[in-house]
Protein backbone atom coordinates (compact mmCIF):
# COMPACT_ATOMS: atom_id res chain seq x y z
CA UNK A 1 0.00 0.00 0.00
CA UNK A 2 2.86 2.33 0.59
CA UNK A 3 5.54 0.74 -1.22
CA UNK A 4 8.33 2.83 -2.52
CA UNK A 5 7.76 6.31 -0.53
CA UNK A 6 11.09 8.63 -1.22
CA UNK A 7 12.50 9.79 1.94
CA UNK A 8 16.20 11.45 2.41
CA UNK A 9 18.80 10.39 4.32
CA UNK A 10 21.72 11.36 6.76
CA UNK A 11 21.70 14.91 7.35
CA UNK A 12 19.53 15.67 4.37
CA UNK A 13 16.91 13.69 6.07
CA UNK A 14 17.17 15.61 9.17
CA UNK A 15 16.60 18.64 6.99
CA UNK A 16 13.91 17.63 5.19
CA UNK A 17 12.10 16.60 8.15
CA UNK A 18 12.12 19.91 9.50
CA UNK A 19 10.61 21.04 5.91
CA UNK A 20 7.83 18.36 5.83
CA UNK A 21 6.57 19.18 9.12
CA UNK A 22 7.75 22.19 10.64
CA UNK A 23 5.30 25.10 9.66
CA UNK A 24 1.68 23.14 9.16
CA UNK A 25 -1.84 24.17 9.37
CA UNK A 26 -1.84 25.17 13.18
CA UNK A 27 -3.90 25.24 15.77
CA UNK A 28 -3.65 25.29 20.09
CA UNK A 29 -3.71 27.76 22.50
CA UNK A 30 -1.48 30.86 21.56
CA UNK A 31 -2.00 32.10 24.70
CA UNK A 32 0.86 30.58 26.20
CA UNK A 33 3.26 29.78 23.16
CA UNK A 34 2.44 32.45 20.65
CA UNK A 35 3.92 35.28 22.31
CA UNK A 36 7.21 33.37 22.57
CA UNK A 37 9.73 34.86 20.72
CA UNK A 38 13.45 33.89 21.58
CA UNK A 39 16.44 35.83 21.14
CA UNK A 40 17.32 33.95 18.09
CA UNK A 41 14.07 34.85 16.63
CA UNK A 42 13.84 38.28 17.71
CA UNK A 43 16.79 39.25 15.82
CA UNK A 44 15.45 37.95 12.74
CA UNK A 45 12.27 40.36 12.84
CA UNK A 46 10.09 36.80 13.11
CA UNK A 47 6.72 38.56 13.78
CA UNK A 48 4.47 37.02 16.89
CA UNK A 49 0.69 36.24 16.56
CA UNK A 50 -1.72 36.36 18.91
CA UNK A 51 -4.86 35.22 19.30
CA UNK A 52 -7.58 35.23 21.90
CA UNK A 53 -9.17 32.22 23.01
CA UNK A 54 -12.21 30.91 21.84
CA UNK A 55 -15.15 28.69 23.81
CA UNK A 56 -15.34 25.47 22.25
CA UNK A 57 -18.20 24.48 19.91
CA UNK A 58 -20.74 21.52 21.23
CA UNK A 59 -19.33 18.01 20.01
CA UNK A 60 -20.58 17.13 16.70
CA UNK A 61 -23.89 15.25 16.18
CA UNK A 62 -25.48 12.55 13.92
CA UNK A 63 -28.28 13.41 11.86
CA UNK A 64 -31.24 11.16 13.16
CA UNK A 65 -31.10 7.63 12.53
CA UNK A 66 -27.65 8.33 10.65
CA UNK A 67 -23.84 7.81 12.28
CA UNK A 68 -21.71 10.17 12.73
CA UNK A 69 -19.97 10.76 9.35
CA UNK A 70 -16.32 10.96 9.11
CA UNK A 71 -13.83 12.60 6.38
CA UNK A 72 -10.08 12.89 6.47
CA UNK A 73 -8.64 14.79 4.24
CA UNK A 74 -4.92 15.88 4.01
CA UNK A 75 -1.69 14.73 3.66
CA UNK A 76 0.51 11.67 4.81
CA UNK A 77 -0.43 12.59 8.50
CA UNK A 78 -4.22 11.78 7.47
CA UNK A 79 -2.99 8.64 5.92
CA UNK A 80 -1.50 7.52 9.15
CA UNK A 81 2.00 6.82 7.22
CA UNK A 82 4.56 4.97 9.38
CA UNK A 83 7.98 4.10 8.27
CA UNK A 84 8.17 0.04 7.61
CA UNK A 85 5.26 0.43 5.57
CA UNK A 86 4.49 -1.62 2.78
CA UNK A 87 1.78 -2.61 0.20
CA UNK A 88 0.10 -5.36 2.80
CA UNK A 89 -0.03 -2.63 5.60
CA UNK A 90 -3.28 -1.94 7.53
CA UNK A 91 -2.48 2.70 8.62
CA UNK A 92 -3.54 3.20 11.94
CA UNK A 93 -3.19 6.60 12.27
CA UNK A 94 -4.82 9.93 14.39
CA UNK A 95 -8.12 9.65 12.14
CA UNK A 96 -8.53 5.69 12.79
CA UNK A 97 -8.31 6.85 16.56
CA UNK A 98 -10.69 9.83 16.18
CA UNK A 99 -12.96 7.26 14.52
CA UNK A 100 -12.72 4.81 17.88
CA UNK A 101 -13.18 7.54 19.85
CA UNK A 102 -16.70 8.33 18.09
CA UNK A 103 -17.76 4.84 18.32
CA UNK A 104 -17.49 5.18 21.82
CA UNK A 105 -19.99 8.08 21.65
CA UNK A 106 -22.16 6.22 18.82
CA UNK A 107 -22.60 4.55 15.67
CA UNK A 108 -20.10 6.61 13.03
CA UNK A 109 -18.10 5.39 9.99
CA UNK A 110 -14.68 7.19 8.65
CA UNK A 111 -13.89 7.86 5.18
CA UNK A 112 -9.96 8.72 4.71
CA UNK A 113 -8.94 10.89 1.65
CA UNK A 114 -5.51 11.57 2.75
CA UNK A 115 -2.36 11.59 0.50
CA UNK A 116 1.43 11.11 0.63
CA UNK A 117 3.34 14.42 -0.26
CA UNK A 118 -0.04 16.41 -0.93
CA UNK A 119 0.53 19.86 -0.34
CA UNK A 120 -1.99 23.04 0.56
CA UNK A 121 -2.17 24.19 -3.02
CA UNK A 122 -2.70 20.59 -4.22
CA UNK A 123 -5.28 19.85 -1.51
CA UNK A 124 -6.80 23.13 -2.91
CA UNK A 125 -7.26 21.59 -6.67
CA UNK A 126 -8.53 18.64 -5.04
CA UNK A 127 -11.51 20.05 -3.11
CA UNK A 128 -12.04 22.58 -6.06
CA UNK A 129 -12.70 19.80 -8.36
CA UNK A 130 -14.84 17.92 -6.28
CA UNK A 131 -16.85 20.81 -5.56
CA UNK A 132 -17.12 21.54 -9.61
CA UNK A 133 -18.02 18.12 -10.18
CA UNK A 134 -15.05 17.37 -12.34
CA UNK A 135 -12.67 14.53 -12.15
CA UNK A 136 -9.03 15.43 -12.21
CA UNK A 137 -5.62 13.94 -12.79
CA UNK A 138 -2.92 13.49 -10.13
CA UNK A 139 -0.24 15.37 -11.81
CA UNK A 140 -3.04 18.19 -12.06
CA UNK A 141 -3.25 18.58 -8.91
CA UNK A 142 0.26 18.61 -7.61
CA UNK A 143 3.64 18.00 -9.96
CA UNK A 144 5.23 14.69 -9.49
CA UNK A 145 2.07 13.42 -7.13
CA UNK A 146 1.29 10.08 -9.47
CA UNK A 147 4.61 8.77 -8.23
CA UNK A 148 3.39 8.30 -4.57
CA UNK A 149 1.66 4.93 -3.93
CA UNK A 150 -2.17 5.50 -4.29
CA UNK A 151 -2.61 9.22 -4.83
CA UNK A 152 -3.65 8.46 -8.38
CA UNK A 153 -6.49 6.30 -7.05
CA UNK A 154 -7.39 8.80 -4.26
CA UNK A 155 -7.59 11.69 -6.22
CA UNK A 156 -9.54 10.13 -9.12
CA UNK A 157 -12.44 9.48 -6.16
CA UNK A 158 -13.73 13.42 -6.42
CA UNK A 159 -17.53 12.09 -6.96
CA UNK A 160 -17.05 10.50 -4.14
CA UNK A 161 -15.20 12.89 -2.12
CA UNK A 162 -17.78 15.78 -3.18
CA UNK A 163 -20.50 13.12 -1.74
CA UNK A 164 -19.13 11.99 1.49
CA UNK A 165 -18.28 16.26 2.34
CA UNK A 166 -21.79 16.99 1.70
CA UNK A 167 -22.95 14.54 4.13
CA UNK A 168 -20.15 15.20 6.76
CA UNK A 169 -20.54 15.49 10.15
CA UNK A 170 -17.35 15.84 11.33
CA UNK A 171 -14.06 16.78 8.78
CA UNK A 172 -10.40 16.44 9.94
CA UNK A 173 -7.55 18.17 8.13
CA UNK A 174 -3.78 17.75 8.82
CA UNK A 175 -2.18 19.82 5.38
CA UNK A 176 1.02 22.31 5.25
CA UNK A 177 4.26 20.44 6.18
CA UNK A 178 5.29 19.79 2.77
CA UNK A 179 5.19 23.33 1.50
CA UNK A 180 7.62 24.97 3.44
CA UNK A 181 10.86 22.29 2.15
CA UNK A 182 12.39 25.86 0.70
CA UNK A 183 13.43 26.90 3.81
CA UNK A 184 15.50 23.81 4.78
CA UNK A 185 16.87 23.49 1.39
CA UNK A 186 18.04 27.15 2.58
CA UNK A 187 19.21 26.19 5.84
CA UNK A 188 21.19 23.30 4.21
CA UNK A 189 22.82 25.28 1.65
CA UNK A 190 24.12 27.58 4.19
CA UNK A 191 25.04 31.61 3.71
CA UNK A 192 21.35 32.20 5.47
CA UNK A 193 21.24 34.42 8.48
CA UNK A 194 18.52 34.49 10.81
CA UNK A 195 16.99 37.46 9.92
CA UNK A 196 17.01 36.13 6.20
CA UNK A 197 15.67 33.36 7.39
CA UNK A 198 12.82 34.86 9.50
CA UNK A 199 11.93 36.86 6.10
CA UNK A 200 11.32 33.65 4.39
CA UNK A 201 9.48 31.95 7.17
CA UNK A 202 6.79 35.13 6.87
CA UNK A 203 6.69 34.85 3.53
CA UNK A 204 5.18 31.84 3.77
CA UNK A 205 3.39 31.68 6.63
CA UNK A 206 1.79 35.14 5.06
CA UNK A 207 1.13 33.27 1.59
CA UNK A 208 0.12 30.13 3.63
CA UNK A 209 -3.57 31.52 5.17
CA UNK A 210 -4.76 32.37 2.23
CA UNK A 211 -4.13 29.22 0.51
CA UNK A 212 -5.80 26.76 3.47
CA UNK A 213 -8.33 29.73 4.41
CA UNK A 214 -9.57 28.68 0.50
CA UNK A 215 -9.60 24.76 0.90
CA UNK A 216 -11.96 25.10 4.31
CA UNK A 217 -14.09 27.45 2.51
CA UNK A 218 -14.43 25.02 -0.37
CA UNK A 219 -15.42 22.12 2.46
CA UNK A 220 -17.84 24.68 4.37
CA UNK A 221 -19.62 25.39 0.75
CA UNK A 222 -20.71 21.38 0.04
CA UNK A 223 -21.54 21.12 3.89
CA UNK A 224 -21.94 24.09 5.92
CA UNK A 225 -23.19 22.45 8.83
CA UNK A 226 -19.62 19.96 9.46
CA UNK A 227 -17.67 20.43 12.23
CA UNK A 228 -14.01 20.48 10.82
CA UNK A 229 -11.20 20.43 13.00
CA UNK A 230 -7.52 20.62 11.85
CA UNK A 231 -4.28 20.36 13.28
CA UNK A 232 -0.96 22.06 13.38
CA UNK A 233 2.15 19.39 13.25
CA UNK A 234 5.14 19.45 15.33
CA UNK A 235 8.74 20.65 14.46
CA UNK A 236 10.38 17.58 13.89
CA UNK A 237 13.74 18.77 13.70
CA UNK A 238 14.98 17.94 17.81
CA UNK A 239 16.91 20.97 19.32
CA UNK A 240 20.57 21.50 19.05
CA UNK A 241 22.58 19.13 20.86
CA UNK A 242 26.46 17.54 20.55
CA UNK A 243 25.02 15.15 18.48
CA UNK A 244 22.45 17.10 16.36
CA UNK A 245 24.23 20.16 14.60
CA UNK A 246 21.52 20.47 11.71
CA UNK A 247 20.80 23.61 12.79
CA UNK A 248 22.12 26.19 14.80
CA UNK A 249 20.34 27.39 18.72
CA UNK A 250 19.41 30.77 16.90
CA UNK A 251 17.84 28.71 13.67
CA UNK A 252 16.07 26.29 16.00
CA UNK A 253 14.50 29.38 17.94
CA UNK A 254 13.55 31.18 14.46
CA UNK A 255 11.62 27.98 13.66
CA UNK A 256 10.20 27.32 16.81
CA UNK A 257 8.66 30.91 16.63
CA UNK A 258 7.64 30.21 13.22
CA UNK A 259 5.50 27.24 14.53
CA UNK A 260 4.31 29.88 17.42
CA UNK A 261 3.02 32.13 15.15
CA UNK A 262 1.31 30.10 12.66
CA UNK A 263 -0.44 28.58 15.34
CA UNK A 264 -1.74 32.07 16.33
CA UNK A 265 -2.80 32.64 12.72
CA UNK A 266 -4.96 29.47 12.44
CA UNK A 267 -6.51 30.37 15.57
CA UNK A 268 -7.39 33.25 14.21
CA UNK A 269 -8.75 31.73 11.06
CA UNK A 270 -10.91 29.48 13.16
CA UNK A 271 -12.29 31.76 15.02
CA UNK A 272 -12.93 34.13 11.72
CA UNK A 273 -15.14 31.83 10.53
CA UNK A 274 -16.58 30.06 13.70
CA UNK A 275 -17.92 33.86 13.67
CA UNK A 276 -19.32 33.72 10.49
CA UNK A 277 -21.33 30.68 11.90
CA UNK A 278 -18.99 27.66 10.82
CA UNK A 279 -18.02 25.44 13.94
CA UNK A 280 -14.40 25.64 12.91
CA UNK A 281 -11.88 24.27 15.19
CA UNK A 282 -7.89 24.25 15.59
CA UNK A 283 -6.15 21.54 17.57
CA UNK A 284 -2.60 22.00 19.09
CA UNK A 285 -0.14 18.97 18.49
CA UNK A 286 3.09 20.85 17.98
CA UNK A 287 3.04 21.45 21.60
CA UNK A 288 3.03 18.13 22.80
CA UNK A 289 5.23 16.66 20.80
CA UNK A 290 7.72 19.97 21.49
CA UNK A 291 10.93 18.66 23.34
CA UNK A 292 9.94 14.54 22.81
CA UNK A 293 10.75 14.39 18.86
CA UNK A 294 12.84 11.74 18.87
CA UNK A 295 10.21 9.52 21.26
CA UNK A 296 6.89 10.18 19.07
CA UNK A 297 8.44 10.31 15.38
CA UNK A 298 11.11 7.83 13.40
CA UNK A 299 13.23 10.82 13.39
CA UNK A 300 16.57 8.91 14.84
CA UNK A 301 15.62 6.46 11.76
CA UNK A 302 15.85 9.07 9.10
CA UNK A 303 11.97 9.19 8.37
CA UNK A 304 9.62 12.20 9.88
CA UNK A 305 6.44 10.27 10.49
CA UNK A 306 4.75 9.71 14.00
CA UNK A 307 4.87 6.44 15.40
CA UNK A 308 2.54 5.18 17.02
CA UNK A 309 3.08 6.81 20.32
CA UNK A 310 3.10 9.76 17.92
CA UNK A 311 0.06 9.04 16.42
CA UNK A 312 -1.65 8.15 19.35
CA UNK A 313 -0.82 11.53 20.98
CA UNK A 314 -2.64 13.58 17.96
CA UNK A 315 -5.43 11.18 18.21
CA UNK A 316 -6.09 12.30 22.23
CA UNK A 317 -5.47 15.53 20.65
CA UNK A 318 -8.34 15.88 18.33
CA UNK A 319 -10.63 14.02 20.65
CA UNK A 320 -9.77 16.71 23.10
CA UNK A 321 -10.43 19.08 20.33
CA UNK A 322 -13.42 17.83 19.04
CA UNK A 323 -15.18 16.05 22.15
CA UNK A 324 -13.26 17.78 25.15
CA UNK A 325 -11.80 14.36 26.17
CA UNK A 326 -10.74 10.98 24.72
CA UNK A 327 -11.77 7.81 26.57
CA UNK A 328 -9.48 4.77 27.24
CA UNK A 329 -10.30 1.36 26.63
CA UNK A 330 -11.10 -0.66 29.48
CA UNK A 331 -9.10 -2.91 31.44
CA UNK A 332 -8.61 -6.12 29.49
CA UNK A 333 -8.84 -8.99 32.21
CA UNK A 334 -6.52 -12.29 32.10
CA UNK A 335 -7.67 -14.58 29.69
CA UNK A 336 -10.25 -12.24 28.03
CA UNK A 337 -9.65 -11.77 24.39
CA UNK A 338 -11.20 -8.68 23.65
CA UNK A 339 -13.40 -5.75 24.93
CA UNK A 340 -17.20 -5.10 24.00
CA UNK A 341 -18.30 -1.94 24.40
CA UNK A 342 -22.08 -1.74 23.70
CA UNK A 343 -24.02 1.90 23.63
CA UNK A 344 -20.83 3.34 25.03
CA UNK A 345 -21.17 1.25 27.99
CA UNK A 346 -18.17 -1.76 28.66
CA UNK A 347 -20.19 -5.17 28.96
CA UNK A 348 -20.74 -6.67 32.61
CA UNK A 349 -20.87 -10.04 32.85
CA UNK A 350 -19.73 -13.39 34.55
CA UNK A 351 -18.23 -14.93 31.63
CA UNK A 352 -16.01 -13.95 29.08
CA UNK A 353 -16.61 -13.10 25.41
CA UNK A 354 -15.05 -16.63 23.31
CA UNK A 355 -13.21 -16.28 19.94
CA UNK A 356 -14.37 -19.38 18.14
CA UNK A 357 -14.20 -20.00 14.20
CA UNK A 358 -13.19 -16.54 14.21
CA UNK A 359 -16.28 -14.92 15.89
CA UNK A 360 -17.31 -13.80 18.96
CA UNK A 361 -19.77 -15.29 21.02
CA UNK A 362 -21.72 -14.20 24.49
CA UNK A 363 -24.12 -15.87 26.85
CA UNK A 364 -27.18 -15.01 26.08
CA UNK A 365 -28.51 -13.33 29.26
CA UNK A 366 -25.27 -11.29 29.44
CA UNK A 367 -26.13 -10.27 25.52
CA UNK A 368 -29.44 -9.27 26.50
CA UNK A 369 -29.11 -7.36 29.21
CA UNK A 370 -26.23 -5.58 27.72
CA UNK A 371 -28.80 -4.84 24.25
CA UNK A 372 -31.66 -3.73 27.01
CA UNK A 373 -33.75 -6.77 25.32
CA UNK A 374 -36.03 -9.02 26.49
CA UNK A 375 -35.07 -12.61 26.35
CA UNK A 376 -36.83 -15.96 25.99
CA UNK A 377 -35.47 -19.07 25.89
CA UNK A 378 -37.66 -22.42 25.00
CA UNK A 379 -36.15 -25.42 26.22
CA UNK A 380 -37.81 -28.01 23.81
CA UNK A 381 -36.39 -27.19 20.62
CA UNK A 382 -33.32 -24.90 22.14
CA UNK A 383 -33.83 -21.69 21.14
CA UNK A 384 -33.02 -18.28 22.52
CA UNK A 385 -35.40 -15.32 21.05
CA UNK A 386 -34.27 -11.50 21.63
CA UNK A 387 -36.02 -8.76 20.47
CA UNK A 388 -35.19 -4.96 20.90
CA UNK A 389 -35.40 -1.84 18.66
CA UNK A 390 -38.48 -3.45 17.10
CA UNK A 391 -36.56 -6.48 15.95
CA UNK A 392 -36.58 -9.93 17.06
CA UNK A 393 -33.89 -12.46 16.37
CA UNK A 394 -34.35 -16.29 16.97
CA UNK A 395 -30.88 -18.77 17.62
CA UNK A 396 -31.62 -22.34 17.86
CA UNK A 397 -28.72 -24.27 19.13
CA UNK A 398 -26.70 -25.84 16.21
CA UNK A 399 -28.36 -24.59 13.59
CA UNK A 400 -26.47 -22.74 10.65
CA UNK A 401 -29.56 -20.26 10.01
CA UNK A 402 -31.12 -17.62 12.20
CA UNK A 403 -34.61 -16.20 12.48
CA UNK A 404 -35.00 -12.20 12.16
CA UNK A 405 -38.54 -10.47 12.37
CA UNK A 406 -39.88 -13.93 11.04
CA UNK A 407 -36.91 -14.43 7.97
CA UNK A 408 -34.57 -16.89 7.73
CA UNK A 409 -31.27 -16.09 7.30
CA UNK A 410 -27.93 -17.77 6.82
CA UNK A 411 -25.33 -18.34 9.71
CA UNK A 412 -22.09 -18.99 9.77
CA UNK A 413 -21.18 -19.40 13.40
CA UNK A 414 -24.37 -21.46 14.91
CA UNK A 415 -25.30 -20.77 19.00
CA UNK A 416 -23.98 -23.56 21.17
CA UNK A 417 -24.14 -24.86 24.50
CA UNK A 418 -21.46 -24.16 26.85
CA UNK A 419 -21.35 -26.33 30.28
CA UNK A 420 -19.45 -24.58 33.47
CA UNK A 421 -19.55 -25.13 36.83
CA UNK A 422 -21.98 -27.93 36.35
CA UNK A 423 -23.75 -25.29 34.27
CA UNK A 424 -25.30 -25.40 30.43
CA UNK A 425 -24.72 -21.76 29.11
CA UNK A 426 -26.02 -20.63 26.03
CA UNK A 427 -23.83 -19.02 23.30
CA UNK A 428 -24.86 -16.58 21.16
CA UNK A 429 -22.96 -15.28 17.72
CA UNK A 430 -22.60 -11.11 19.00
CA UNK A 431 -22.24 -10.01 15.53
CA UNK A 432 -24.84 -11.64 13.76
CA UNK A 433 -27.08 -11.31 17.06
CA UNK A 434 -26.58 -7.52 16.52
CA UNK A 435 -27.25 -6.98 13.16
CA UNK A 436 -29.90 -9.17 13.20
CA UNK A 437 -31.19 -6.27 15.36
CA UNK A 438 -30.67 -3.52 13.25
CA UNK A 439 -26.94 -2.97 15.54
CA UNK A 440 -23.83 -1.62 14.18
CA UNK A 441 -21.00 -4.23 14.76
CA UNK A 442 -17.00 -2.64 14.69
CA UNK A 443 -13.94 -4.67 15.83
CA UNK A 444 -11.59 -2.71 16.01
CA UNK A 445 -8.27 -5.27 16.17
CA UNK A 446 -5.97 -2.12 17.35
CA UNK A 447 -7.42 -1.79 20.56
CA UNK A 448 -9.11 -5.32 20.96
CA UNK A 449 -12.41 -4.22 21.56
CA UNK A 450 -16.07 -4.54 19.63
CA UNK A 451 -17.92 -1.78 19.84
CA UNK A 452 -22.07 -2.20 19.05
CA UNK A 453 -24.16 0.39 18.63
CA UNK A 454 -27.79 1.16 17.97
Amino acid sequence: MFLAIRKPSGLAALLAAAALLAVTAAAGSAAAEGNRITAGAAAAGLRPYAAAAAAAPAAPKAQANEPLHIVAVGDSLTVGYELGMNTASVPYGYAERVYEQALYRGRADLKNYGIIALKTPGLGKFLEAAADGKTIAAEDVQANLSTYPLAPETVAKTAALAADLKQADLVTVTIGGNDFTPIFDAIKQGGLTDAGLGDKLNAMLDGYIPQFEASLRTILSLNPKATIAFADQYLPVPAPSVINKAITQSQYDVLTAGVDRLKGLNEALAAKLTKEGYDVRAVDVSKPFRGKELTYTYIAKGDIHPNQYGYDLMGRAFADGIWGSYREPGALPAGTPLRVVVNGADLKGGNKPVLKNGATFLPMRDVANALHATLNWEPKTQTATIASNGKKVAFTIGANTMMVDGQTVPLETPAYLQTSGGHAYTYLPLAALSRGLGYQVEYRKPIATVFINP
